[in-house]
């Protein structure tokens, strides 16, 4: 019985609970705007429980949801940053950037190929390529992971680098575009990582800069265990998951937009 109303209280009232409650009170006792108060708050519902947000989400991950197959000629891993932590007393990457990394980093490993890893930072002191770097060498310190990071961009070779410049997916391609012609890869074909929410968008714009692209998505954030009756409550990580789809239904309008 505890337990039930602990989860109850957690649900109800902490955000996003509390916010859905106090719109619908708003709509039984304002005066008005009534309407706006009762869309608001069916709306922060809607994006709040897990069939809602999983429904949203399923278009874009179901399609990358599988195990890694191999390819041949394969030119190198390419995984994509997504945020970094300043100040971490360890492992700085960012929850999505740190899958993203370790699963490239498995990839590149098991597959003897370069591992570029694409993402800069406004603040130039601290970008997410630094914080990847550092959370490498920490995996090399403590897990006994050799791991070369010095050496050239070359096919066929296991070896980490890093481009620190771009601040989002289009720069991600154009840069390391660039990247890998000055290695002498000018039609480069490579394992794209990145969570599996933002890959249709990546690949739709590495293809536009003229990679063959070979999806391998991780992070995955739809949960397909049964569902419950827990499940139609309002929670956080169900709001998240509905606005990184919503996120990711925008990003790839733009690119319609703009003719990619």
């Amino acid at each position: 019985m505890i337990y039930i109303f602990s989860k109850l209280f957690t649900y109800l009232f902490l955000p996003p609970g509390i916010f859905i409650i106090l719109l619908f009170l708003a709509f039984f006792y304002a005066k008005k705007f009534k309407i706006l108060f009762l869309i608001s708050a069916l709306s922060f519902y809607l994006l709040s429980n897990s069939y809602v947000a999983d429904s949203l989400m399923s278009p874009l991950e179901t399609p990358y949801n599988h195990p890694f197959k191999s390819v041949k000629r394969v030119d190198a891993v390419v995984a994509l940053g997504g945020g970094s932590m300043a100040g971490s007393a360890n492992l700085p990457l960012a929850s999505d950037a740190f899958k993203r990394a370790v699963y490239a980093l498995m990839i590149a490993k098991s597959q003897n190929l370069p591992l570029l890893f694409s993402g800069g930072s406004l603040d130039k002191n601290f970008t997410e390529s630094k914080a990847f770097l550092n959370s490498m060498k920490e995996l090399t310190k403590d897990l006994g992971v050799t791991l070369d990071m010095g050496a050239h961009l070359v096919s066929e070779r296991f070896s980490l680098h890093v481009e620190d410049k771009s601040l989002d997916t289009f720069q991600n391609a154009k840069f390391s575009k660039k990247l890998l012609e000055r290695s002498k890869i000018n039609h480069p074909t490579i394992y794209l990582v990145t969570s599996a929410y933002h890959m249709e968008r990546a690949k739709r714009v590495f293809e536009y800069f003229g990679f063959k692209v070979y999806p391998r998505a991780t992070d995955f954030k739809i949960d397909h265990r049964a569902k419950t009756l827990w499940d139609y409550l309002p929670n956080m990580m169900s709001f998240q998951e509905s606005y990184l789809a919503i996120h990711e239904y925008a990003g790839l309008l733009s690119l319609k937009l703009r003719g990619i």
